[in-house]
């Protein structure tokens, strides 16, 4: 079976380009969400935390012997259901969002830290939604399945 080929932007870019918003936010609306500046290593072990994640789940990848790169999801050839898949369907995304907020909190900044929401928005809508499709096609009833049993995010 054939299946279509669509347009995504690499996550993790999009990761980047969030937490540079987030950082001209800070600037532009210096709106504190703590009187004192906070100790910076609660935020960088948020940051360190979404990186194991992330680490956790390209290593299942590599053991699966499938596809990591999430523009080319057609290219899949298991479904992963096992380790932190069978908590979130997308935990590298939700490690993105680990990360995020922990640079929010570092940028002790209110505004940056909603726009968390706009990345998490941007994932589902553009990202997810496409991924899901695709993974519908290829696995098929298996993959509906998984996805009544696992929670997109959490």
């Amino acid at each position: 079976m054939k299946h279509q080929r669509i347009r995504l932007i690499p996550p993790a870019l999009v990761m980047v380009l969030f937490a540079i918003a987030m950082w001209f936010l800070a600037i532009l609306f210096p709106v504190s969400l703590f009187k004192t500046e906070p100790h910076a290593l609660f935020p960088l072990l948020m940051i360190a935390v979404g990186l194991l994640v992330i680490l956790l789940c390209a290593a299942t990848f590599i053991r699966k012997k499938t596809t990591l790169n999430p523009i080319r999801p057609e290219s899949t050839t298991i479904l992963i259901s096992s380790g932190l898949y069978q908590y979130s369907r997308n935990p590298i995304y939700l490690g993105f969002v680990i990360i995020l907020a922990g640079w929010g909190m570092y940028l002790n900044n209110i505004p940056a830290l909603l726009l968390i929401a706009g990345f998490i928005f941007y994932m589902d809508r553009f990202q997810i939604e496409l991924e899901e499709q695709l993974l519908s096609q290829i696995f098929g009833d298996q993959f509906e399945i998984y996805k009544r049993s696992v929670r997109r995010w959490l």
